[in-house]
């Protein structure tokens, strides 16, 4: 449910994974059908084993009671929910974890908006390669290297063609959006 809700409310903007330490073989009915309630759909979602690997990759990691079975990453944010469980449990039952699940992602979803933030911020004055998407506007998506921005990279100083790559230096952050002047 939590995933489902973190799709919906980051609008793209949020990669989300889901995994558990001891996943069973499907997603709870009642669950789904308590989401679908709201308009959610996690009826094709499948159960993963978590991975250090997935953590490792993770910004945030949000866990409900896996103690130490769960992989730990320095400089990772890590948060322990302790949620009833929805397993056997009736659709009243189910409602109620559900709307405490949306109100804790709720909040999640702003810390992972000052998250992106922080870390366009701390790209400025760092060099990235950028591979130009629209003539007009001159924006371009950040290539990977160094830590990952989601949003746009804009970049002045030059005239540019779509498909070309292009070496500029980040001098301002809006929120994820990037903006660099070219080398």
């Amino acid at each position: 449910m939590a995933a489902g809700f973190m799709r919906e409310l980051g609008q793209g903007r949020i990669e989300v994974l889901s995994a558990g330490s001891a996943p069973k073989d499907s997603i709870n009915p009642i669950a789904v059908e308590a989401m679908a309630e709201i308009g959610i759909d996690i009826a094709n979602n499948t159960p993963k084993v978590l991975t250090p690997e997935a953590v490792e990759e993770s910004d945030a990691v949000i866990t409900m009671g896996c103690g130490d079975v769960c992989p730990f990453y320095p400089g990772k944010r890590y948060e322990d929910w302790v949620l009833d469980d929805p397993a056997g449990q009736g659709i009243e039952s189910v409602r109620v974890i559900r709307d405490e699940i949306k109100a804790r992602v709720d909040a999640l979803s702003s810390l992972a908006d000052s998250l992106v933030s922080e870390r366009a911020a701390s790209r400025i004055g760092s060099t990235v390669k950028i591979l130009i998407e629209s003539e007009e506007s001159q924006e371009g998506r950040a290539a990977h290297q160094g830590p990952e921005v989601d949003g746009t990279t804009t970049i002045e100083g030059g005239n540019f063609t779509i498909g070309q790559w292009v070496t500029g230096e980040v001098i301002d952050s809006l929120g994820a959006d990037l903006i660099a002047r070219a080398l």
